[in-house]
């Protein structure tokens, strides 16, 4: 081949290859988040925020409502919605006071908090946790942990631990027993296994059964060679399978009596699943940007041009306040984290294109891929409503 050809096609290689660079992305705020940043830029503590939109809380809510239909019993999950006034505006709209609980301080909290709650734990406490919380538990409550709490039991071991535990207290411990219905997370893992601790608890008054719980989630992440819709069939065969060992006992055990849910109704990323495409994502991180700089790197100030020239969205540099929280930059759009620069605690830095008009003044708005243990890490949630802030809620944190 002539050589001239070769550099023609070379030419043309790299022509190629320039035309895949990639485009400028950035934007400005849409409507709804320049209304936000421009309402924090008046009325913001100056601080990172988590802000709830009530209205699409709400929507979430009623879509729930109306999805169960009344078939259902519904339990609120506390550690996916973990302030006291979210959970208390959630329980009125939606009619519930039943609350799933992971963690014993918390437990403590709502006990206080929900003098005619139904609590079931939503994991195994190690006994020594079940013990702190009844010496923790003020004598002057309503509440009544002997009829409004309910322990979670995963193995046989874990069982006659609790049946200790009563003995020692001198009180009933309600109990559920967990089973795995194909998430390989712990719980009786067969109908035979179900049966021998339902037949051990003849012996063991004093740990009264309320029922089982299996936990499905692994149906909303099937892998490719698996349908939905046939995993969802296998989880509910398992179901059955453990339903009818329980029945050999009594009578009393429905199919299906009660649904816990949690995230569903913040709708952080993780939740973006076919099972909830009606929903609308309601919790933002708002964070002040303290710097809008050039997109320069130690060590590279040379080659920012090229670096610019083949990729616009690498011009400017925004540094928050906070950062290395588990969610994403959504407004403006086109912002994303530097991959060559590394994350951060204390003064995140977001790489962006000019076209995002971002100033030191600004808001950036991430939304979160979770709201478990999120909500732990900011002291309250701002309120929205209509656009408009309109209050706080305290967080639950640890206590």
């Amino acid at each position: 081949m002539k050589r001239r050809h070769l550099l023609g096609l070379g030419a043309l290689g790299l022509l190629g290859g320039w035309a895949l660079r990639p485009t400028d992305r950035g934007r400005e705020h849409d409507a709804y988040f320049a209304a936000l940043n421009r309402h924090l830029q008046r009325d913001g503590d100056g601080l990172p925020t988590l802000l709830l939109d009530l209205d699409r809380l709400d929507a979430n809510a009623d879509l729930l409502a109306a999805r169960l239909g009344g078939r259902l019993q519904l339990r609120l999950v506390a550690k996916s919605l973990a302030s006291i006034g979210l959970l208390e505006y959630l329980a009125k709209r939606l009619q519930t006071q039943r609350f799933m609980v992971f963690h014993q301080p918390q437990l403590n909290r709502l006990a206080r908090s929900f003098a005619q709650a139904d609590l079931l734990l939503g994991k195994p406490m190690p006994v020594a946790a079940a013990l702190n919380f009844y010496r923790q538990l003020p004598h002057h409550l309503d509440f009544d942990p002997d009829r409004q709490v309910t322990w979670l039991i995963d193995s046989q071991q874990r069982l006659m631990e609790y049946a200790e535990l009563a003995k020692a207290l001198g009180r009933p411990l309600r109990i559920a027993l967990e089973i795995d219905i194909g998430l390989k997370r712990g719980g009786f893992g067969t109908p035979q296994a179900l049966v021998e601790a339902m037949q051990q608890l003849h012996h063991l008054p004093a740990l009264p059964l309320q029922g089982l719980m299996g936990y499905d989630a692994h149906v909303a992440h099937n892998p490719p060679w698996q349908g939905q819709s046939q995993a969802l069939r296998d989880a509910d065969a398992r179901y059955r399978q453990f339903i009818s060992s329980a029945q050999t006992f009594t009578e009393r055990w429905p199919s299906l009596n009660e649904i816990a849910v949690g995230s569903a109704l913040l709708k952080p990323a993780a939740f973006d699943t076919a099972l909830l495409d009606e929903h609308q994502p309601a919790l933002w991180i708002a964070s002040p940007v303290l710097k809008a700089l050039d997109g320069d790197l130690p060590y590279a100030q040379s080659l920012q041009p090229l670096l610019e020239a083949w990729n616009p969205n690498r011009q400017n540099a925004y540094y928050l306040y906070g950062g290395r929280w588990p969610a994403q930059p959504v407004s403006p759009a086109g912002l994303d984290y530097d991959k060559l620069y590394g994350r951060s605690a204390n003064q995140e830095r977001l790489i962006g294109s000019a076209s995002t008009q971002l100033t030191d003044r600004d808001w950036v708005f991430l939304r979160p891929a979770i709201s478990e243990g999120l909500l732990d890490d900011f002291s309250e949630l701002r309120l929205l409503r209509r656009g408009q802030l309109v209050g706080r809620w305290g967080t639950i944190g640890n206590a």
